[in-house]
């Protein structure tokens, strides 16, 4: 039976909100006193976020391409429909690379696949996979003007070297109250726009996109 991209959507809803909770948690009374503690919390939840997003990006492009419903009610077709998993993944990696699909094979494991959450590719893949869908997940992906920075925070705080940091401080520009002495501060600066913490817009970004793109 074709999976609903609605309950794509409700997975996704539980995981954001069980963490934008923490998120609370962690200013309102924060347990990690010592600085090592919080950074590696702050860590932790950027890390979480971010694997929420591109595990909801996988899922509903595979989905979507081997046959789903969307939230309007309407079946998606594809010409890869009959595709397993791990061969649309491959196909999802050619096409987030540029390159040609001939002959499909499955990726041997996880590991092959590319950054679902990254935008750049992201869209390439919805593209040029031939979902039916596309122009709902592209309306989505088209809503994601800080994504990229919550890709940066989790890349710098995973990844801590000159030129990480460096990335984080051309960053800067587009928020406020912007001091840091980890990539993780990042999600308590200050959004221009809504006069809200970072985390608060990335949250808020994912939720509209994925409205978006079930639809």
């Amino acid at each position: 039976m074709p999976t609903s991209l609605k309950t794509l959507r409700l997975k996704l809803q539980r995981r954001l909100l069980v963490l934008d909770r923490g998120f609370d948690r962690h200013l309102i009374d924060p347990v990690a006193v010592q600085r090592v503690d919080k950074y590696a919390l702050q860590e932790g939840y950027v890390s979480a976020l971010w694997q929420a997003w591109c595990s909801f990006c996988r899922e509903l492009l595979i989905h979507s391409t081997q046959g789903a419903i969307t939230a309007s009610g309407v079946n998606t077709t594809s010409p890869h429909s009959a595709c397993g998993e791990m061969e649309i993944a491959y196909v999802a990696k050619r096409l987030s690379n540029r390159l040609s699909v001939n002959a499909i094979r499955p990726l041997v494991g996880g590991h092959q696949e590319h950054t679902w959450g990254d935008l750049s590719k992201l869209n390439l893949v919805a593209s040029g996979i031939g979902c039916s869908n596309a122009s709902s997940i592209l309306s989505g992906l088209s809503a994601c003007l800080r994504i990229e920075d919550l890709q940066l925070c989790r890349n710098a705080s995973a990844h801590i070297s000159k030129s990480t940091i460096q990335s984080v401080r051309a960053s800067k520009v587009r928020y406020q109250n912007t001091s840091f002495r980890h990539p993780s501060d990042m999600m308590s600066w200050v959004d221009p726009v809504s006069s809200d913490f970072l985390w608060k817009s990335w949250m808020e970004e994912i939720e509209l996109a994925a409205d978006l793109a079930i639809q």
